[in-house]
């Protein structure tokens, strides 16, 4: 009995460090859950921020000039799936009641581009120049360019004058925005019209159109922009 004993203690103690049973086994291999997926996260198909617009001028009711017209901002580029943001409008350029000059109206802003399959940002539209009622008017602001695939934004219009100024020359329209895949590109923004005098002035030139957008896929290309009109003079040279 003195030697039966410590064999059956053994024996317990060998079974506790021994390797597991299948019973044992089967909680380790149950298959985990899957990884996290990262395709919905902030790398991926987020949109470019719109920017913001240019302020407008200041008038003047004396001889001053009128102020002119702040810049749009550019709008924000994604570098993946998402939208590039819109360009921001150019402010338009201030009016004086006098024989000042009119403001020149702010440029407008770029739109944002896109690396992927997104669309880009429309340009912002150029802003109006200030009219005068004795100086000259003066001129609209441009656009700028689209981003991939995005519409160029329009000139602004050209200021008016009442009396004996020119008027302000129409702003170009913007280019439209190209695009590396497959689809269309922007349609050119189109040109402001020229400022009207009531007087002996000129009247302004119209701007020009923006020229469309190329596409190296299967899209087709965009359509220019018109030119505008051109100022009239409310008198004739003889």
């Amino acid at each position: 009995m003195r030697f039966i004993t410590p064999i059956i203690a053994f024996a317990i103690l060998a079974s506790v460090g021994a390797a597991p049973t299948d019973m044992q086994r089967r909680g380790d291999i149950v298959p985990r859950g899957g990884e996290p997926s990262y395709s919905g996260g902030s790398h991926s198909g987020g949109n470019g921020g719109n920017a913001g617009n240019g302020g407008n001028g200041g008038n003047s009711s004396g001889h001053g000039n009128g102020g002119n017209g702040g810049g749009g901002g550019n709008g924000g580029s994604t570098h993946s799936s998402g939208n590039g943001g819109n360009g921001g409008h150019g402010g338009n350029g201030g009016n004086t009641s006098t024989s000042g000059n009119g403001g020149n109206g702010g440029h407008g802003g770029n739109g944002g581009n896109t690396s992927g399959s997104g669309n880009g940002g429309n340009a912002g539209n150029g802003g109006n120049g200030g009219s005068s009622s004795n100086g000259w008017g003066n001129g609209g602001g441009s656009s700028h360019d689209s981003g991939n695939g995005g519409k160029g934004g329009n000139g602004g219009n050209g200021g008016n004058s009442s009396s004996s100024g020119n008027g302000g020359h129409g702003g170009n329209g913007g280019t439209g925005g190209s695009t590396k895949g497959s689809g269309n590109g922007g349609a050119g923004g189109n040109g402001g019209n020229g400022g009207n005098t009531s007087g002996h002035g000129n009247g302004g030139n119209a701007g020009n159109g923006g020229n469309g957008g190329s596409t190296n896929g299967s899209g087709n290309g965009g359509a220019g922009g018109a030119g505008g009109n051109g100022g009239n003079s409310g008198s004739q040279h003889h």
